[in-house]
């Protein structure tokens, strides 16, 4: 019963106790930069939709599912817990921790450059394009095969990658791929 995220995304939806959820589903951390999206692309369910079961700190993020992707907004610096969940009664989950910071707004904070345009990055099990205005998550192996990617070209995205702004998602021969 595996199910692979695919891309990363906004807002809020259904809030059940964290206690009766069962993340059976997998677990994922994410790190978001306060004021910014992040999107967390979900494959097809055994029921064919997803919920949002459970947000455990709404004034950090909130989330809603939107197209088969976890929209998650962060709101304030501090961690949270998200179950996106395939069934109303939380028993089929997937387990999304995020942490929320707050870029260069604390004593010691420091700037990181994100990675040139044309890079491919990575972050958790989601593959993104930098160009020039942002970043394209890539939906599918095949979709970043077919834009030219190769996994040797793939690096870890970094803090200044992860605050760029979030465009929308790859497709098949993009022309925003140069």
């Amino acid at each position: 019963m595996s199910k692979k995220v695919l891309a990363i995304f906004l807002s809020s939806f259904l809030f059940v106790s964290l206690a009766s959820a069962a993340s059976d589903l997998g677990v994922l951390q994410e790190n978001g930069i306060t004021g910014k999206t992040l999107s967390v692309g979900l494959n097809s369910s055994s029921t064919g939709n997803w919920y949002v079961g459970s947000i455990s700190d709404s004034n950090i993020v909130s989330a809603n599912i939107v197209s088969g992707n976890l929209i998650i907004n962060a709101l304030n610096s501090g961690s949270a817990k998200i179950l996106a969940c395939t069934d109303t009664q939380n028993s089929h989950c997937l387990e999304v921790n995020v942490v929320v910071s707050d870029s260069g707004s604390v004593l010691g904070a420091y700037t990181v450059v994100p990675h040139s345009p044309g890079s491919w990055v990575k972050s958790g099990p989601t593959v993104f394009y930098v160009d020039a205005n942002g970043l394209i998550p890539v939906t599918t192996w095949q979709t970043f095969l077919n834009n030219g990617g190769k996994q040797n070209l793939i690096v870890p995205a970094n803090a200044g990658d992860l605050a760029l702004t979030l465009e929308a998602f790859m497709t098949k021969n993009d022309s925003r791929v140069k």
